[in-house]
């Protein structure tokens, strides 16, 4: 939680999967870091420039964004990795998260092997869902 001021820097500058600032607030970011599970930040000479939060309960991508300043140095591909091979060590069998369709997000994913499922709660507001299945 030390470093909530910067992973919300990095979240409201994205361009894509946008958030309206206080839809989410910093008591869902410590539930998510510290309770069901864990946040990696990128941190650039004491700047947060990307960030990662896995759901060790639920197996869901809480977040992965990356500061527009700074994408396609691998900082993504990086945090991806380390977050999956956690949730894997956790004992989880299949992960999950939503995104819009038509994103890089989407692409980023696929890429890595995630597949997109069948979801009423997803599409009920726009977004798709994808999976992942333990290797």
């Amino acid at each position: 939680m030390a470093d909530a001021v910067g992973i919300w820097d990095v979240r409201y500058a994205v361009q894509e999967n946008t958030l309206r600032r206080g839809v989410i607030g910093d008591e869902d970011l410590r539930r998510e870091i510290e309770d069901t599970g864990r946040g990696w930040v990128v941190d650039d000479q004491g700047r947060i420039t990307a960030f990662a939060i896995g759901n060790a309960v639920s197996g869901n991508i809480w977040a992965l964004f990356v500061h527009p300043d700074v994408q396609g140095q691998g900082h993504g591909s990086r945090l991806h990795d380390t977050m999956v091979d956690w949730l894997w060590s956790r004992g989880l069998q299949s992960l999950w998260l939503t995104t819009g369709p038509l994103t890089r997000a989407r692409a980023f994913y696929e890429s890595r092997g995630w597949f997109p499922i069948d979801s009423p709660d997803a599409t009920a507001h726009g977004d798709i869902r994808l999976e992942m299945r333990r290797p």
